[in-house]
């Protein structure tokens, strides 16, 4: 069965954030082959598929404490010249992505940027512009340049730290976050 395209999480099966079950979604009944695994702000779904985020008919439904919409990803340092209908269908219906702590989204241009998944020093290194914005994070921080670079290297995709990587979709410029447990 097709799945929904998510303009600012492109493949949420490479990403680990849906996963196969042949189990039905809790909210439209339907087996669609996969559901979501990542974090979810409201009430928890055993089994929810991509189609109910996609349609907001999640976030609409799992709403959380105060009758606030239930969130699939935080909308914490978001860029004041990012509209508001940007930052709703981030957090409300695009599939989130699991991490250490509390994942927070990248924006970029005006924009949100596109979620390519978790990567390691051997991924950074492949977008270089990514690897330099988590190296000025730590300059930022108070890292000497040594532990740094040395943190860097010890990125891992699958363990931590761990970067997560993202595109920008206007002007291609990738970006990253980084995070630890």
């Amino acid at each position: 069965m097709t799945q929904p395209r998510f303009r600012y999480h492109p493949d949420p099966v490479a990403t680990g954030s849906a996963v196969p079950t042949v189990e039905a979604c809790v909210l439209c009944g339907v087996a669609r082959g996969w559901r979501y695994a990542g974090p979810i702000y409201g009430r928890q779904a055993d089994v929810l598929c991509l189609h109910c985020i996609a349609s907001g008919e999640a976030a609409r439904t799992l709403t959380g404490a105060a009758d606030f919409p239930c969130m699939f990803t935080d909308a914490t340092d978001v860029p004041p010249d990012v509209p508001f209908a940007v930052v709703e269908e981030v957090t409300q219906r695009t599939p989130g992505f699991g991490s250490w702590q509390q994942p927070s989204w990248l924006y970029h241009c005006g924009d949100g940027a596109a979620f390519l998944g978790p990567g390691g020093y051997e991924e950074l290194r492949t977008h270089p512009d990514a690897l330099t914005m988590i190296r000025d994070d730590l300059h930022q921080l108070g890292w000497p340049a040594d532990q740094a670079d040395a943190m860097l290297r010890r990125m891992d995709a699958s363990g931590e730290p761990s970067a997560y990587l993202f595109r920008c979709l206007y002007c291609g410029v990738h970006l990253a976050s980084w995070d630890i447990g």
